[in-house]
């Protein structure tokens, strides 16, 4: 007897996230492998590929805490332990005694760059994918970690779709559907970022709404 339908889309939805758990421990695993970054856990490399995206490779314990989508304590716990190897240094602001800022060492910087060479790895896969199938997917993507975010699972992600800039599907039927009003220029789907520097957040009606529209649109 065949399966049923809805026992297929389940078994398809656990194929899913078997796969997306190989890239992960894939991206994760890279660091020790390449680097032979050994006594540094997870988080501590999140900590130096964030800190190490960082303009002057420094940020707030709770700006890094939101990047991580981890409570103070933790990030705080995490920051002290990565002082202790050298490679990060904290400093309290003299303006204000609760805020403190951390800093990444020449060590650590070296750690954060060595850290931070995955998207090589996963560029040169995603080379093996056509053009319509890198697009595809950087659209999945976007819709996957919009739903994360919805649960509470993502804290921070500088998407266009969330932006105050973002305006979809504004010119409808062409390949640059979506129009960008921090550059003033339209641009398709390809084009979408998922980390932008320039991201300004949305108010939540404009989010919802942009949203709604992105979700509805025709892939471009």
């Amino acid at each position: 007897m065949a399966p049923k339908a809805s026992s297929q889309s389940d078994d398809l939805a656990a194929r899913l996230v078997a796969g997306l758990h190989k890239v992960g421990l894939a991206m994760k695993s890279r660091p020790w492998r390449r680097t032979g970054m050994a006594g540094i856990g997870p988080l501590q490399v999140q900590v130096l590929r964030f800190l190490h995206s960082m303009p002057k490779g420094t940020a707030t314990v709770s700006a890094v805490a939101q990047e991580l989508s981890v409570k103070l304590p933790t990030a705080s716990e995490v920051i002290k332990t990565l002082e202790r190897k050298h490679l990060v240094r904290r400093v309290r602001s003299e303006s204000d005694n609760r805020v403190v800022t951390v800093h990444l060492t020449p060590k650590g910087r070296r750690e954060g760059r060595a850290a931070s060479d995955w998207p090589v790895m996963m560029e040169a896969a995603t080379k093996h994918l056509s053009r319509q199938e890198q697009v595809s997917l950087l659209q999945i993507l976007v819709k996957l970690i919009r739903a994360l975010q919805l649960k509470g699972e993502v804290q921070v992600a500088r998407m266009c779709v969330s932006c105050q800039y973002f305006s979809p599907n504004a010119h409808p039927g062409s390949e640059d559907p979506h129009h960008c009003n921090f550059v003033d220029a339209p641009f398709g789907n390809r084009l979408l970022r998922i980390d932008c520097p320039d991201y300004v957040a949305a108010s939540e009606a404009q989010a919802q709404e942009a949203w709604k529209i992105f979700l509805h649109s025709p892939p471009a």
